[in-house]
């Protein structure tokens, strides 16, 4: 895992409220530890985020009310999305992103899983996809 930071990955998490330091760390630990290898980790202002590229893969992002972890994964591959809603119908999630307070909300196996489930190559050709399919479309 390579790591490209505008600022470090300890000035993100102290400049979040005190009480999610400690749930921003540990989701982002599980994020570490189940990404697969190929993918950048970058430290910014709004995100921690893994990429391929220019191109985001997951993401963790400080909103408002909760925290946010972004899974462009679950955008682009929908039944991504169903597997997460099956494995824990009571969770806050977008298309794309999964919203919570506590990481006691978090169904951590299959966030792991999905995590896991998609290599850089992958990843990249099914953006290409959908990117040359939304141009053909208009």
């Amino acid at each position: 895992m390579d790591t490209t930071t505008a600022f470090s990955f300890d000035e993100f998490i102290a400049a979040l409220p005190a009480e999610r330091q400690l749930v921003a760390t540990q989701a982002w630990q599980l994020v570490r530890q189940a990404v697969p290898m190929g993918y950048t980790e970058h430290v910014g202002p709004k995100y921690l985020e893994f990429r391929t590229g220019k191109d985001m893969y997951v993401g963790l992002a400080n909103q408002k009310g909760y925290l946010s972890l972004h899974l462009v994964p679950m955008y682009l591959m929908p039944e991504l999305q169903e597997q997460l809603a099956a494995a824990a119908p009571k969770l806050k999630m977008g298309k794309g992103c999964v919203n919570f307070n506590k990481t006691k909300e978090l169904p951590l196996e299959a966030l792991t899983a999905l995590i896991a489930a998609t290599p850089p190559a992958d990843y990249a050709a099914k953006l290409q996809a959908v990117r040359t399919a939304a141009r053909k479309k208009t």
